[in-house]
């Protein structure tokens, strides 16, 4: 893999996701404006990703088709946000994207040769998209098998937007209780991402500090 392709730019990648984190309430209600606005945003974040894991001329191609299939999907959802095979088409073209910015990052965290800037970035940025992984698939699970998680304080469906808050609350291992997991496959699902975020922590820890440790002794 060509490095370059992750250097100086994943600072750009953790921007954007802290961007999107923060202005995901727009959207809530009917406004099919505010809908447009974000997946506009979100666009920018898979251009940013076509960028970062542009190691081969076949990858730029395949992020292109996936982005452009991903907005068209994604407007039409805006339009129409009852749709069940809009909703799961966009969910699932998410979900693919998500997994091929993580493995980039991941890789570029994993093969480093020193602590950096960019690895920081990087690895700050793979922490927000663990948590944005996770959104597609609470929600294609709840789109699939409505109830599949409760809201105690709203009394009401819950929407994509509140499993943005709810990953990031879940991964971060905080869980308020606000949101819950009523089915065994949400259950599971939860405890997975619960896991993943402590060991995504502990392990990211050790090598920062073990490459460190070989950076120091080198100088």
């Amino acid at each position: 893999m060509k490095k370059d392709t992750v250097k100086g730019r994943a600072v750009y990648v953790l921007v954007f996701i802290v961007l999107l984190n923060m202005l995901y309430p727009i959207t809530n209600g009917n406004n099919a404006a505010a809908q447009i606005l974000y997946q506009v945003l979100y666009a920018g974040l898979f251009v940013l990703g076509i960028f970062v894991t542009s190691e081969s001329r076949s990858h730029i191609v395949f992020s292109l088709v996936l982005a452009v299939i991903w907005f068209i999907a994604a407007l039409f959802y805006s339009l129409d946000p009852t749709n069940y095979w809009k909703i799961q088409t966009t969910y699932a073209i998410l979900l693919v994207f998500h997994i091929n910015i993580i493995w980039t990052l991941m890789r570029y965290i994993f093969t480093a040769e020193k602590v950096t800037a960019d690895v920081i970035y990087a690895a700050c940025a793979v922490y927000f998209l663990l948590s944005f992984f996770f959104v597609p698939i609470y929600g294609m699970l709840e789109t699939a098998v409505p109830g599949s998680y409760v809201d105690n304080t709203l009394g009401a469906p819950v929407q994509w937007q509140q499993f943005v808050y709810y990953s990031l609350i879940t991964l971060s291992t905080a869980g308020y209780g606000d949101i819950l997991p009523a089915s065994m496959w949400a259950r599971m699902l939860s405890g997975i991402e619960v896991t993943i975020g402590v060991l995504y922590v502990a392990i990211l820890v050790a090598r920062l500090v073990s490459l460190y440790d070989v950076q120091r002794k080198v100088e």
